[in-house]
């Protein structure tokens, strides 16, 4: 073979080689590219299933808090403060169930977390604390609530706002107890099952956040 055709054959080859380089590149480029909202589209989901167990706790971990800090009201003689705080952990067991199921069909094992040591205090004193804390749950669940929307998880969106929904009625109703410096009246606690919402009239016709009718309500 002589020189030139030698050379001819070695640039054949090299073309070749470097067309199936670039076809090889493209198509792997496209299956990156495809597979790119799928990777984004778990990530998403992940992010809002964590808030889902986050909520969960907070909510179980409320429920423990307030049913001490009823007890301890009970043993200051403070029955209003002490029915309040009763009527607030019935709440936030809505809560906890309502993103405990949500957990359970997407496939994730829900367990209590462990109980932490009760703050020491005086019944005033939880209700301060108490307020605080609310006032904390309602910032975090209108972030999880947006982050959920963002990532078109209906489901996890419209628990953050029931739960934040009742959360603010929590808020409102220590505001109230703590503002006062003897024993209030006691309310006659009425409370919607489906989002936890404490109902403070007997004039409403369905619960302002879940719009569940008021037949379906239940004293506490």
């Amino acid at each position: 073979m002589s020189a030139s055709k030698l050379f001819l054959h070695i640039s054949l080859v090299l073309v070749s080689i470097l067309v199936m380089a670039l076809v090889i590149s493209g198509c792997q480029k496209k299956e990156g590219e495809g597979a790119k909202p799928e990777v984004a589209q778990q990530a998403a989901a992940s992010a809002s299933m964590e808030n889902l167990k986050t909520a969960y706790a907070g909510a179980a971990k409320n429920i423990d808090w307030y049913d001490k800090f009823s007890k301890q009201a009970q043993k200051e003689n403070l029955g209003d403060i002490s029915v309040l705080f009763k009527a607030l952990a019935r709440s936030e067991k809505v809560h906890a169930d309502m993103f405990a199921s949500l957990l359970k069909t997407k496939g994730v094992e829900v367990t209590a977390p462990a109980a932490e040591p009760l703050p020491v205090g005086k019944a005033r004193q939880y209700l301060k604390r108490a307020a605080s804390s609310e006032a904390v749950e309602q910032s975090v669940l209108a972030t999880y609530e947006k982050v959920a929307i963002d990532e078109q998880f209906a489901e996890a969106a419209e628990l953050f706002r029931r739960s934040r929904g009742a959360d603010e009625r929590h808020a409102r109703l220590l505001s109230r107890a703590i503002e006062m410096e003897t024993n209030f009246a006691r309310l006659p606690y009425v409370m919607c099952p489906e989002c936890g919402y404490i109902v403070g009239s007997d004039k409403m016709d369905s619960c302002l956040v879940c719009k569940l009718p008021k037949e379906k309500f239940q004293k506490i």
